[in-house]
């Protein structure tokens, strides 16, 4: 697939075929090129099926994004709440072959993508940092800290009860790996979203306590 073809595909709203330039994508850099770049396109319907492509893509074959990283880490502070949800997971799917430790002088501040200004950005921020915490076992301490510092962003109470159900999902995918000590701090964490004023986090809460009771 050549990328005239791939483009006509991409600029389509829900083409069926859309995840037929996934493999394509990862023989030709071409097609990588035009993956990354138009995941910051300003067109809503391309950039957000180069996205859908891309993340495939990515989960894949991560090594062959690597040479992105840079365009990625300048993408966390984009003004753009779309270019700062891409980033936040593409440096999260690139940390598995981070063998530069390119994440290392950012890690702190990408942690801050926690509070962002977009809930849109701390939610999906939330969904991939597992794949950090999986690629990094020394950074693991520094993210369940984060995770259950959540209270102490400056998101609304509102919002901050709704992020929590992200945070119960992202624990309950890695409680098993957790020492003692924070199976403890977390289990009382979501032992107190049982009361939550979201929902979705109450109910997620509710399974956390039967699966890891």
């Amino acid at each position: 697939m050549d990328t005239t073809t791939a483009k006509q595909i991409l600029t389509q709203k829900e083409p069926d075929n859309l995840f037929e330039v996934v493999q394509p994508a990862l023989k030709d850099p071409e097609l990588r090129d035009l993956l990354v770049e138009g995941s910051f396109d300003k067109n809503e319907t391309y950039r957000y099926n180069c996205v859908r492509v891309f993340f495939r893509a990515i989960a894949a074959r991560p090594e062959l994004f690597y040479g992105y990283w840079d365009h990625f880490a300048r993408g966390i502070d984009s003004p753009n709440g779309f270019h700062r949800s891409s980033s936040a997971q593409a440096i999260a799917h690139l940390a598995i072959v981070d063998k530069e430790r390119k994440l290392d002088p950012i890690f702190d501040h990408y942690l801050k993508l926690l509070d962002d200004s977009k809930v849109m950005v701390s939610h999906y921020f939330l969904e991939t940092i597992e794949l950090i915490y999986c690629a990094r076992p020394d950074l693991q301490n520094k993210i369940v800290a984060c995770l259950l510092n959540i209270d102490k962003t400056k998101h609304p109470k509102s919002r901050k009860d709704l992020l929590k159900a992200d945070v119960i999902a992202t624990v309950d995918q890695i409680f098993d790996t957790l020492s003692p000590k924070d199976k403890k701090k977390v289990s009382a964490f979501v032992e107190n979203q049982l009361e939550s004023s979201s929902p979705k986090t109450r109910k997620a809460a509710k399974e956390f306590g039967k699966k890891h009771a």
